[in-house]
Order: structure tokens, then C-alpha cells, then sequence
């Protein structure tokens, strides 16, 4: 299996959860060869204490960073 599988995941303070969370860049951009771009950061424990309208770590909306949550998970289940 190759490492692209597995995204690195790193913390961050999350100002809305007030704590530190797990976060990662989507294991596409490895695939690609590319560097990653806003749309490729993932917050893994979003919609665990999310309260708000944006993620305040990558400054989405809430509903994108769900929908971003959701691929990852989809990729990570269905390759």
C-alpha cells in the first residue's frame, strides 16, 4: 500500500471547539504530485464540538468542511 493512502495528520487549535484538533491534507494531492491547495485541508474531528457558521481553522463554511469530511471518509472506505 502506499503511504498517499494515509494522510499525515497534524493539530491545530480550533478557537470554535476551543481545544486541539486533528487536521490533515487530503490524501489526493500525494496521489497527484502536487502541492496542496485550501480545498485539500480536512478537519478530522469537525462536527464533533462545531458550533459555528465557519470552520475557524480554514475558514469555510461549516457545510463545506462537512462535505470535504465526508469525501475523505468515502475515498478512504470505497478505494
Amino acid at each position: 500500500m502506499e503511504n498517499s493512502e494515509y494522510p499525515e495528520v497534524q493539530k491545530a487549535w480550533c478557537s470554535g471547539c476551543d481545544r486541539t484538533v486533528r487536521v490533515t491534507v487530503h490524501p489526493r494531492v500525494a496521489r497527484e504530485g502536487r502541492e496542496p491547495t485550501p480545498e485539500d485541508l480536512v478537519c478530522l474531528e469537525h462536527g464533533e464540538s462545531c458550533t459555528g457558521e465557519m470552520c475557524p481553522i480554514f475558514d469555510v463554511p461549516s457545510e463545506e468542511m462537512k462535505r470535504r469530511y465526508r469525501e475523505l471518509l468515502s475515498k478512504r472506505d470505497g478505494d
